[in-house]
């Protein structure tokens, strides 16, 4: 089974929670259209597992843009001084208030904290669900699509 991509949808949750409204004003933001020769093959199974990410926003992102445009630059002063990992992920991490928001959502859910995982820059939120809590969650339907025979 081939899951439909749920990256935008996930964009636009995680910047609804920070609205506080995720449970009362869930709106679709974009429909995806499977690509060619993929055929739908019924609704996901309610017990089958999948993976939710969940993007924060990054905050200081536009900085991380400025840093790469300087140090790739052949004609800046800072060309070649590339950031560390740790540089990198400072970055690129999200406010506090937006990582609360998302677990409180998860734990509205009853997704406890300690059944998700953090990207090392802690942008990332991942939980794997079953598919039937993960429709229940987002307010939606999930169906599974294969590639046509």
């Amino acid at each position: 089974m081939y899951p439909l991509p749920l990256f935008p949808f996930l964009i636009a949750l995680a910047l609804a929670c920070l609205a506080r409204a995720v449970s009362h004003d869930l709106k679709l933001f974009q429909s995806v259209t499977p690509p060619r020769g993929w055929d739908h093959i019924g609704r996901a199974p309610s017990s089958h597992i999948i993976q939710l990410r969940i993007a924060l926003p990054q905050l200081r992102f536009l900085e991380l843009e400025r840093h790469l445009a300087e140090i790739s630059d052949p004609s800046h002063a800072r060309y070649g001084a590339h950031l560390s990992k740790e540089e990198v992920e400072e970055l690129v991490a999200p406010h506090p208030s937006s990582v609360d928001a998302v677990y409180e959502w998860l734990s509205s859910h009853g997704i406890q904290r300690e059944a998700c995982h953090r990207s090392p820059a802690g942008d990332w939120v991942t939980v794997h669900v079953p598919v039937a809590r993960a429709e229940k969650m987002l307010g939606t339907v999930r169906h599974s699509r294969s590639p046509a025979a």
